[in-house]
């Protein structure tokens, strides 16, 4: 590819990006905006100001419990890259990747500090990128379970725009999975083809080499199905923690809403979050709340107010991230 064409083709997909991030800061903007007026922001700040912050407290207890095993999860995937590092380097990167994601456009951001940072202490860039993908791909298809048995449990709650999103993301990130768990004489086939298309140079840079560390690292899981259904397990529990941490959240504003209602809340509300619709969920969480908790009796301005408390806790963690940072950046 001459000089000029790849000039061109960096910069047409550096236009896109900004279109898009462009894109997300508008839908983010309406979304944020409708939320706090159709929903009361004024009565939701009224009901903060008597929370039982006794339960937001154990709430944000359980907040950070849920994250040490999400760490664990992302843990195993690097050792699923024969890559090792200590849980407590791997939470202080995660608390990281959380003030990045706070403030860039995407949670995109966070996941690259991770990979950036993982790969200094365990494992090669490219292994690191592999296990960072793979650890939000089980993330993934954990949260879309529960959202699509919470739906199947009780269908009258789930709107149904919102089912067709858990039923439609859970089957792709099982297809996924399966594809990159699937280990046959096809895809050996296919390893080769895209082996061939890579036989080329980019400024004297050969990328044969790096397309075959890319597929080595993705194929690596074929052969650590143990750590997988482990990691999906961790995973499941983290979010049954997650469940609990929103009850508790409920219960500081009075909501009325209980445990066994928070099941079918949670995992959709989880769900959506995984959407790439707006800036970190901003918007469209604080809606699907007030839409879910709505069917259930309660009022918009207490069910806006347990989506703060959950924006607000996950703002203190990651600005522990942005500490941490500050003082000793990934090393």
């Amino acid at each position: 590819m001459s000089t000029p064409t790849l000039a061109k083709s960096t910069a047409a997909r550096a236009g896109g990006a900004g279109r898009k991030t462009l894109l997300k800061l508008l839908i983010t903007a309406v979304l944020a905006g409708y939320v706090l007026w159709q929903f009361d922001l004024g009565g939701a700040l009224d009901t903060l100001r008597t929370a039982e912050w006794r339960w937001v407290a154990l709430a944000a207890g359980f907040a950070v419990l849920a994250m040490v095993l999400n760490v664990k999860r992302w843990q195993m995937m690097l050792d699923g890259q024969r890559g090792f590092a200590p849980l407590r380097s791997l939470v202080r990167l995660y608390l990281i990747g959380m003030f990045f994601n706070n403030i860039l456009p995407g949670r995109l951001g966070g996941d690259v500090v991770r990979a950036y940072g993982a790969s200094i202490i365990a494992t090669s860039k490219t292994r690191s990128v592999a296990a960072v993908l793979m650890d939000r791909l089980v993330g993934a298809v954990s949260v879309l379970i529960l959202g699509v048995t919470a739906m199947l449990v009780n269908p009258s709650v789930i709107p149904w725009q919102i089912g067709q999103v858990l039923l439609g993301g859970l089957m792709v990130s099982i297809v996924t999975l399966g594809l990159l768990l699937y280990r046959g004489p096809r895809l050996r086939g296919l390893r080769a083809w895209l082996l061939g298309l890579s036989n080329v140079t980019v400024f004297g840079l050969g990328l044969r080499s790096r397309v075959d560390a890319a597929i080595d690292a993705a194929r690596s899981y074929s052969l650590a199905w143990g750590v997988v259904a482990r990691a999906l397990a961790v995973s499941m529990l983290a979010n049954g923690l997650s469940i609990v941490n929103l009850y508790l959240y409920s219960l500081a504003v009075e909501a009325g809403v209980s445990l066994t209602q928070f099941a079918v809340v949670a995992p959709a509300v989880l769900a959506v979050g995984l959407l790439p619709l707006s800036i970190n969920g901003i918007g469209t969480i604080e809606l699907t709340f007030a839409v879910l908790l709505g069917a259930m009796g309660v009022e918009a301005p207490v069910a806006l107010a347990v989506a703060l408390l959950r924006r607000l806790v996950l703002l203190a963690l990651s600005l522990v991230g942005g500490l941490l940072y500050a003082v000793r950046r990934f090393a």
